[in-house]
């Protein structure tokens, strides 16, 4: 893979805008909203591609993301978003699922503290897990589970 400087856009969206970091041609960052990420504010073939995913997604029309993702953080906080993205689609699991599912049942407020800490939203979808009696954890949360569960 080349290596690209960091780049980041802002692109709109029908659910507001979503920033989208890149580097080396990875994605680095989804923010939902508008965010200063590192390097320069341009687009690049990397953002553009995840925006172009991320738009599809929140039309209905993609189910799982294929872009390049190298997000930053610990082994145990990259574990933990590992298992959120094996959440299939429309589904929903708690934290406690989550940890038990890494071989770590009773370090359900770790994987809630990584789920808050994932650089990657949408990507990671931290909005499939719910709380013990199955809330989302926001209302952003609450929309994307219903976006899915309308097209599951």
């Amino acid at each position: 893979m080349a290596t690209e400087a960091p780049t980041f856009y802002t692109y709109p969206t029908a659910f507001g805008p979503v920033t989208i970091g890149a580097a080396g041609g990875a994605i680095t960052a989804v923010v939902l909203g508008e965010a200063r990420l590192a390097g320069e504010k341009r687009a690049s073939a990397a953002t553009n591609r995840c925006a172009t995913e991320v738009m599809e997604y929140l039309a209905g029309k993609r189910t799982a993301f294929t872009v390049a993702c190298e997000p930053t953080g610990t082994p145990f906080q990259r574990s933990v978003w590992e298992a959120a993205a094996r959440i299939p689609y429309g589904q929903v699991r708690t934290a406690r699922e989550v940890a038990s599912a890494l071989g770590v049942p009773e370090a359900y407020r770790a994987v809630g503290a990584a789920l808050r800490k994932s650089p990657l939203a949408l990507i990671v979808p931290a909005h499939r897990v719910v709380n013990a009696k199955g809330a989302a954890s926001s209302p952003q949360a609450a929309a994307l589970i219903a976006l899915e569960r309308r097209g599951a």
